[in-house]
């Protein structure tokens, strides 16, 4: 496998950790929000969270479009591997690991995120069904 390749996709899946990052950011600061009942806050950061959300859509059709640039079906399926949470084709090599080590952190970053959404859309929930001061339920 070329070293520019591994070095390539190395590079979108660290724009992915940082886009991640970005993300969970966001998302902390909307729990933020619903915990003091700021709606004005809520709606905007809902907005501002489609901002990395689009960006991590385009790292990911990145990524697509270099493994089919790849001309050597073998590379693309060893790349493959490694994107999708394998181990380096080559052990010890410095550049491999560090694509499956940033390819691990993502995946945790990215189930914190999923949790952390769940949990604030639970909380929307409630909040929504619950009856507002002076309204009567029936």
């Amino acid at each position: 496998m070329t070293e520019k390749a591994v070095m390539d996709a190395l590079v979108q899946m660290k724009r992915t950790g940082n886009l991640l990052n970005e993300l969970e950011d966001v998302t902390r600061q909307l729990g933020e929000a619903i915990d003091r009942n700021d709606q004005v806050s809520m709606q905007m950061l809902v907005a501002m969270r489609e901002d990395p959300l689009e960006k991590l859509q385009a790292a990911d059709v990145a990524v697509r479009d270099q493994l089919e640039a790849l001309h050597d079906g073998d590379e693309a399926a060893a790349l493959a591997g490694m994107l999708n949470g394998g181990p380096p084709l080559q052990p010890g090599e410095r550049t491999q690991q560090m694509l499956c080590d940033q390819v691990a952190a993502n995946r945790r970053r990215l189930k914190q995120i999923m949790d952390l959404d769940k949990a604030l859309s639970q909380r929307l929930g409630r909040n929504s069904s619950a009856p507002q001061s002076g309204e009567l339920r029936g």
